[in-house]
């Protein structure tokens, strides 16, 4: 059966609605063209009539069956775009998104006010793809240190890191800050903060993430969150600083979490959409 690039793009956008698959089903369609062709828009539409072969016709199938059944665009494509650069990502690692974006803005907010080395050395704990410590490690002109409980995660950070910053960074396999001696200036956090029932309503695409990425155990999801706050207690400098994004309804929990260890200036910023989504503070003294 010949198919046109055209003809083909077509058919896949009706299916994409069809059967409510997002709502940028003409960009999906394009997407996977691209993927698949090498085209980009321009030379897709130059070249509509073109027949696709038979093996671009197989592979662009198993791919739309793919999108058809949910899964992320970014990982069929293997990229996502975070702060204006591309990370690798796959299903070992979370999806970055838009509203983490000011975690990074907040941390680069707080640098702007402090000498650089008193922010160092800086560590972004949860790390998955490495987006969030990568782009201030490119940001503040600095290195940093990449930690995650999932080696394949790690694995995927480390090829960001070379691929964005042109070196390896430290890495740590650990559970939050358990192997470390160090003391830091920043750390850096998106954990998994969402309840087991918040799980199980997220939406299809989100199902085709790591669980682990997103659970943060307990009833109220803040187990994770509280180790860490623990943690970083011991595993700051003084007047060191603590970034972590939650959920909404979270942050006024998490703002009281971060006083009851002794952090002080506590801020809560709101994202995009204009829902609280980071809380961090500064560590007033510490416990040892």
């Amino acid at each position: 059966m010949c198919m046109t690039i055209a003809g083909w793009k077509q058919q896949t956008v009706k299916l994409l609605q069809a059967g409510q698959i997002g709502d940028s089903n003409d960009l999906d369609a394009r997407l996977l063209l691209e993927k698949v062709t090498g085209l980009d828009q321009v030379h897709q539409i130059m070249e509509h009539e073109r027949i696709l072969t038979e093996e671009e016709r197989e592979t662009l199938e198993q791919l739309r069956m793919q999108r058809l059944a949910h899964k992320p665009m970014a990982y069929i494509l293997g990229y996502k775009e975070f702060y204006g650069r591309t990370f690798f990502v796959d299903e070992h690692t979370l999806i970055p998104r838009p509203d983490t974006e000011i975690l990074v803005e907040e941390v680069l907010r707080f640098a702007q006010s402090r000498p650089k080395e008193a922010l160092l050395p800086l560590i972004d704990v949860c790390t998955g793809s490495g987006a969030i410590g990568i782009t201030l490690a490119l940001e503040l002109g600095v290195d940093v240190e990449l930690s995650d409980i999932s080696r394949e995660a790690l694995e995927i950070a480390k090829r960001n890191a070379r691929a964005l910053t042109g070196h390896e960074l430290l890495l740590h396999e650990a559970d939050l800050l358990s192997t470390t001696t160090q003391k830091y200036g920043s750390i850096v956090s998106n954990p998994p903060y969402l309840t087991a029932s918040w799980c199980d309503e997220v939406s299809a695409e989100v199902e085709w993430e790591p669980r682990s990425a997103l659970d943060g155990q307990g009833q109220d999801g803040l187990s994770l969150i509280r180790r860490l706050l623990e943690q970083s207690a011991m595993h700051l400098k003084e007047a060191g600083a603590l970034f972590i994004e939650c959920d909404y309804r979270q942050t006024s929990e998490v703002a009281t979490l971060f006083k009851e260890h002794h952090f002080k200036n506590i801020t809560i910023a709101k994202d995009l959409a204009g829902h609280e989504r980071v809380v961090w503070g500064v560590l007033a003294c510490t416990n040892n």
